[in-house]
């Protein structure tokens, strides 16, 4: 992740320890894909065993941590943050 945005200047870590929140909601995250992998499973192969939805799980966990990783900083640092948008005006 970049120290700073390259458009305001705004620093993506503004204080050690920040993004510990951040783990909290890639825990939400996560738990909603695990229900929803198993859902599915439930639905594709309802005689499924243990092994196939722990391997499946483990497989959903593998694929989506980078997205879970990214999109939970982002909500942490919006959440305290604001979004100002384009604070420049158009030129003539």
């Amino acid at each position: 992740m970049n120290k700073s945005c390259a458009h305001c200047e705004q620093s993506f870590e503004p204080e050690p320890g920040y993004y510990f929140g951040a783990m909290f909601i890639s825990y939400g995250i996560n738990t909603g894909i695990f229900i929803a992998a198993w859902i599915a499973l439930t639905v594709i192969k309802p005689d499924y065993s243990l092994t196939l939805l722990l391997t499946l799980l483990g497989v959903a966990a593998i694929v989506f941590l980078p997205f879970i990783y990214r999109v939970s900083r982002s909500i942490w640092i919006a959440i305290f943050i604001p979004y100002r948008g384009d604070d420049r005006q158009p030129s003539n």
